[in-house]
């Protein structure tokens, strides 16, 4: 009796275990990992629409041109000629070729499908006939084709003209670079975990990774378009093109995709399994004021170490941050970066709008520093109006670059409060260490990033102010934003 009741115990136990934490935890990431999925569909799909759009926009603007449309109803009613038509609006469209880096060519259809106009790269068989088939006034994307060495996104574009009417369409052949951008690399992805890719209106695929895509997700999605059964080793998503009959789909690789979450599982069912055979007198009921204190306790000591008004890191934390990077570059004798930032009139901004507003432009800053921090990116606010980011593993190249990023970020983006935009720029100092350079201690560092922030306010203000260590001796590197006797920017060392 007391082995079948110690029996029924642990059983009672582990089935208790298993719907009160074991399942829900499973549940919570798996879907979790849904919610990732459905999150980088959604961003490519805002990737390829932004692109589109783009092009829409173009082809809109291409087709409206006034004065061509004029000439080109003069043609039509016989009032000039051909040569004439042509001699006017080629130089014009091709000004429109030398604007945009992704438009390859133009072509002018008339009402009857003749070629008018013609400027830049042309496929030797045009698809006037596809073009001209559409029915509506809107501009429609037709099939993808090969130009040159290059392939095309063609757009096809009604010319309307308030007196005459339809008098035409314009093609443009734009280079689809943009678009192969995204399907190669989605948000930095695995492609051997999750492959995107582009479908016209009957499936056929349109767009999709010329490197590293298995031959298992494509096999996957013709599954899929075929209609047949799918495999349970992959997930096909899609989503719809708005402007176009295209769709934006997603080939998961579930194996791979849910493997660090299936391993994890696997241990934690083993560990709960020894537990259960040793401490079954625990049961749920214990457990969860446990874990409840241990989360509060947990969020406590992130608030600890947060400031109240911006959430990043305070200046008590921001130490204990640079001294563990530093001794971790020394450890691995990685690259290493420090960044400190100050607002440029900041006391200004206080005395002209009030305290409350600058509060909002400290907040503001803040959130674009953690907006273009990278993964490993640490941002700290050092006190008052000045900030610091570490960065480990950066090197002076990358440091410059972010800071100058950063800095022209802050510049294009005014704080708006009440209807009204303040404009905001900021004086940035680097500190930065190449590889196989041992960093200086933490004082050093944070006091070399504060040098090249002064010397940043002492040229001007609005600019990015970079010193180097290298060994015994430093060498000096400032990028300063203005007007050079060139028209060029100009970079001192």
């Amino acid at each position: 009796m007391v082995y079948l009741v110690a029996g029924l115990s642990c059983l009672l136990l582990t089935t208790t275990f298993y719907l009160g934490g074991f399942k829900p935890l499973a549940d919570r990431l798996r879907s979790g990992h849904e919610a990732e999925i459905e999150f980088s569909m959604r961003a490519s799909q805002w990737l390829v629409q932004g692109v589109l759009d783009r092009h829409f926009a173009l082809a809109r603007q291409t087709a409206s041109r006034t004065a061509i449309r004029q000439r080109q109803v003069e043609h039509l009613q016989g009032r000039i000629s051909l040569e004439t038509l042509r001699g006017f609006s080629n130089p014009k469209l091709a000004d429109a070729l030398i604007a945009n880096d992704e438009l390859l060519g133009i072509e002018r259809l008339g009402p009857s499908g003749e070629r008018f106009l013609q400027v830049g790269l042309l496929p030797n068989e045009s698809p006037a006939e596809a073009c001209l088939a559409r029915e509506d006034s809107g501009i429609h994307l037709l099939e993808p084709m090969p130009l040159g060495e290059y392939q095309a996104l063609v757009y096809c574009s009604p010319i309307i003209d308030p007196a005459a009417g339809w008098v035409g369409s314009d093609l443009l052949y734009v280079n689809a670079s943009a678009l192969n951008a995204v399907i190669e690399r989605p948000q930095e992805r695995d492609l051997r975990t999750m492959t995107f890719g582009l479908a016209g209106p009957t499936g056929d695929i349109l767009f999709w990774p010329r490197t590293q895509a298995p031959m298992d997700s494509l096999e996957a999605f013709e599954r899929f378009r075929r209609g047949q059964e799918q495999t349970s080793s992959h997930l096909v998503r899609v989503l719809d093109l708005e402007g176009t009959n295209w769709q934006l789909f997603a080939v998961v690789n579930e194996q791979r995709f849910f493997a660090e979450t299936n391993e994890q599982l696997g241990r934690l069912t083993l560990i709960l399994g020894l537990l259960v055979l040793v401490i079954f007198v625990l049961t749920v009921a214990t457990l969860r004021p446990i874990i409840r204190t241990l989360v509060e306790a947990h969020d406590l000591a992130d608030r600890a170490q947060r400031d109240g008004m911006t959430g990043l890191f305070n200046h008590a934390h921001m130490q204990e941050l640079v001294e563990r990077e530093i001794q971790r570059s020394r450890r691995y004798r990685n690259a290493f970066s420090l960044l400190m930032l100050d607002i440029d009139h900041f006391k200004q901004v206080n005395d002209t709008h009030g305290h409350p507003v600058g509060d909002e432009v400290l907040s503001h800053i803040a959130q674009i520093l953690t907006d273009l921090a990278r993964q490993p990116d640490l941002a700290a606010r050092y006190g008052g109006e000045e900030f610091l980011l570490v960065m480990p593993e950066t090197g002076p190249e990358g440091a410059l670059m972010v800071a100058e990023r950063l800095r022209q970020e802050i510049k294009d983006n005014p704080v708006e409060v009440g209807g009204t935009h303040i404009p905001i720029t900021v004086s940035i100092g680097v500190a930065s260490c190449p590889a196989h350079t041992p960093p200086p201690s933490r004082q050093s560092m944070i006091r070399i990033a504060d040098e090249a922030l002064y010397a940043s306010k002492r040229n001007g203000r609005d600019r990015v102010t970079q010193q180097v260590i290298d060994g015994k001796t430093s060498r000096s590197l400032r990028r300063v934003e203005g007007p050079h006797p060139d028209g060029r920017k100009k970079e001192g060392s």
